[in-house]
């Protein structure tokens, strides 16, 4: 760990993984009423453990959630599906802040938080659809037609 980063580590993925775990429980014993809304931190880390990444303690002040080895600004997002069916393209994703960035991942995750899909694109192509939506928070479908689909290969 430095001061502005944290390095993904063995022992934080096995800690995320239960995080992930309880949230499964709590979330089935609410009958899915309820959740902890872990899903972006949760992005956020498996993110940076699957592409080397290393995360920004303070996403808040930085604008950008992880750097990857060429010094470059990354947006993590993620989103979680409910109904334990793939997200349609007319879901939302979260609200994209005005600072810049160099580019975004998206991950997509079944119920229970296993990654089935990672898209990519760049800040050049996902600005003019950021700013084209009122709350700044594009559909999925508009975010991926100028993405590239990085897992799976």
């Amino acid at each position: 760990m430095t001061d502005d980063f944290l390095l993904i580590t063995n022992d934080l993925i096995e800690l995320i993984n239960e995080v992930v775990d309880c949230a499964i429980k709590y979330e089935k014993i609410t009958k899915n009423k309820r959740k902890l809304g872990i899903t972006g931190e949760v992005g956020e880390i498996f993110a940076c453990s699957h592409f080397g990444l290393k995360l920004v303690l303070n996403s808040q002040s930085a604008g950008y959630d992880a750097i990857d080895q060429n010094g470059l600004k990354v947006q993590i997002k993620a989103r979680k599906s409910e109904s334990g069916k793939r997200l349609r393209d007319l879901t939302r994703l979260s609200r994209f802040s005005r600072h810049e960035f160099n580019y975004c991942l998206l991950l997509l995750f079944e119920g229970d938080y296993k990654i089935y899909e990672i898209w990519k694109a760049p800040y050049e192509k996902l600005s003019p659809i950021i700013e084209r939506e009122k709350n700044r928070n594009p559909s999925l479908g508009s975010f991926k037609k100028i993405a590239e689909k990085v897992f799976p290969n």
